[in-house]
């Protein structure tokens, strides 16, 4: 029976069959889309899922320790607190001629040094170091999965805990990329909504099949991820889900890239994203990538604004 775990419906839901296309493995795995809340979901989780995350899977990837040293970091450094600071003409004319990607959603909160940031399921930690570095000594990462709790050498720690157990209060949660891997969604929320402070914000970044890309490409969707993507949500799935958390739906800011197509279309082709350089048909594709790239990135920053793009961050507040 495909009945929904985030809102219960169990009538009209659509099957799908989805194969293990990163690592090439091909193994095929059962979802259901809930007629309800368009949330797109694994139907049984497979006990061995631990399997389909070897060691160099992308989240276990350590920290760029010098990532503000050599002849660029300078720059880089800049980049990266105009993100922060987006205020002032000088920060301005960084952010439009060089945004440090992802980090630009950051520039939102209002962030200061005393700032309590914490980033759930980050892996080892890489996409906080640099905020760390930068003088945001109260950021921190935890992730249950990580053989070890790790401190670099400036101090950034990184727990091997679960966030369920955790207490102290934070100004800002990420989740980035890491909701839709989690199997209790409900229960992460409610613990958001717990040690959130009053003012504070949760933003969690996800695929979404609110999305050009969901429709058009279904099970060769890059963002599919069978299985490790537990929970390929909608608006309104995460509407709903925080409303039931006390949380309140503030804003989704989609920020697809060029891999909605490239990756697609080599999944469409049956070619695994570990063979992208390997054999001649992976190798053809992704020069075609390489050539095209321009196109691809138009074409996301296209969707984004139409609010049809595959990724978005959701940013939750607490409701009132």
């Amino acid at each position: 029976m495909m009945q929904c775990r985030i809102c219960g419906n169990a009538e009209g839901n659509t099957p799908y069959r989805a194969k293990e296309m990163m690592l090439g493995l091909r193994h095929e795995f059962c979802y259901f889309q809930c007629r309800a809340c368009r949330c797109l979901q694994i139907e049984t989780i497979p006990p061995n899922l631990a399997d389909y995350y070897p060691e160099n899977y992308n989240g276990y990837t350590p920290p760029r320790t010098s990532v503000f040293g050599g002849p660029a970091g300078g720059f880089r450094r800049l980049r990266y607190a105009a993100a922060l600071r987006p205020g002032g003409p000088l920060n301005g004319l960084i952010n439009a001629v060089a945004p440090a990607g992802q980090y630009s959603l950051l520039g939102r909160f209002g962030l200061t040094p005393d700032s309590r940031v914490l980033d759930v399921g980050c892996g080892n930690g890489s996409y906080l170091y640099p905020l760390y570095e930068l003088g945001f000594r109260k950021a921190a990462g935890i992730d249950p999965f990580i053989r070890q709790t790790l401190v670099y050498p400036n101090g950034y720690t990184v727990r091997k805990q679960y966030f369920e157990d955790e207490r102290q209060p934070w100004d800002l949660i990420l989740y980035n990329h890491s909701f839709e891997h989690v199997p209790n969604p409900q229960e992460h929320l409610r613990k958001v909504r717990q040690v959130l402070t009053d003012d504070g914000a949760c933003v969690i970044r996800i695929p979404t099949v609110s999305s050009f890309a969901w429709e058009h490409y279904r099970t060769d969707w890059f963002q599919f991820d069978a299985p490790r993507h537990l929970f390929l949500h909608s608006v309104e799935s995460m509407r709903l889900l925080a409303g039931e958390a006390g949380l309140q739906l503030m804003e989704v800011v989609y920020d697809s890239n060029e891999m909605q197509f490239i990756g697609s279309e080599m999944y469409r082709k049956d070619i695994p994203l570990v063979e992208k350089k390997k054999r001649r048909a992976g190798y053809a594709n992704y020069l075609n990538y390489k050539l095209n790239k321009g196109v691809f990135q138009r074409k996301a920053r296209t969707l984004n604004a139409e609010s049809r793009g595959d990724q978005a961050a959701f940013i939750l507040r607490k409701g009132q």
